[in-house]
């Protein structure tokens, strides 16, 4: 890994759409790793701390705006975060946004609003950080 390549997380439940992300990010240069849950998620975010992390919004168990309330409750949100649902409400988007979300993306992912999110999420987080 170079150190200024970027990390960034997908967490999703439906494998075929966490692959074709990492796909994509992968090739657009980015160190990418994939989670299906909330509790894989944490144990990569322990080991790897992501520059970015795109986070579907329904999954079992956990779903991702109870993560994203976690995460920014314990002031543990050191990453922007893209939401990404398929059923998402636009009362969903503003919870998530309201939550620290960075932005939301719907479902199906166009390959351009994938990579455009991700430059955009990414130089922001530099801009606030720096």
């Amino acid at each position: 890994m170079s150190k200024n390549q970027k990390i960034i997380l997908i967490i999703d439940d439906e494998p075929e759409i966490r692959g074709l992300m990492q796909e994509i990010l992968t090739e657009e240069g980015y160190l990418t790793f994939a989670a299906k849950n909330a509790k894989e998620a944490q144990n990569i975010i322990i080991n790897n701390p992501p520059d970015l992390v795109y986070l579907d919004i329904w999954m079992p168990q956990i779903d991702g705006i109870t993560l994203l309330k976690k995460w920014s409750e314990a002031n543990q949100l050191n990453f922007p975060v893209i939401m990404i649902s398929g059923h998402a409400t636009i009362e969903t988007a503003v919870e998530a946004t309201r939550l620290g979300a960075f932005d939301f993306i719907e479902k199906p992912l166009s390959i351009e609003k994938l990579v455009v999110s991700a430059e955009k999420a990414l130089s922001e987080s530099i801009r606030v950080a720096g």
